[in-house]
């Protein structure tokens, strides 16, 4: 069962940031099913999806950011320190994955930290965070 399921509360309305959530939730819930099929054993898988989760949350951060520059978004600055939180949670991750992989039991609990933050963390963004600058977006002709 996947750890978040994509439903109509999390759609904004404008295609490109839609689609990147979904592919932001489709990493995480394959993250999630590593670890909760108990396939941790699989290192290399695991650290690419690491990887991969970080560098596609970073290219979508980057995207709704060229948007506030582009259309100079007044709370931009705001949303962007907490895109910067989240990307230093993650490199914070991913040091600590690379420093416990061979300890399961840290192993373990740093699963399950990153799956509740995860969890936690893009629900709310999505939902409250991001619908936030989209009066703004839509007003400037983004869809």
């Amino acid at each position: 069962m996947p750890l978040i399921i994509w439903d109509d509360e999390f759609a904004l309305g404008i295609s490109e940031i839609d689609e990147q959530h979904k592919k932001i939730l489709e990493i995480i819930n394959r993250l999630y099913d590593l670890f909760e099929n108990h396939k941790q054993g699989n290192q290399t898988e695991i650290d690419h999806i690491i990887r991969e989760l970080a560098d596609y949350a970073n290219y979508h951060f980057q995207t709704e950011e060229k948007y506030f520059q582009l259309f100079n978004y007044e709370k931009a600055a705001e949303h962007i320190a907490i895109h910067n939180q989240y990307r230093a949670k993650t490199e914070e991750w991913r040091k600590r994955y690379e420093d416990d992989k061979d300890k399961p039991e840290q192993s373990k609990a740093l699963f399950f930290e990153v799956s509740n933050f995860l969890q936690d963390w893009w629900t709310w963004h999505i939902k409250n965070t991001d619908r936030a600058y989209l009066p703004f977006l839509k007003a400037n002709g983004v869809k």
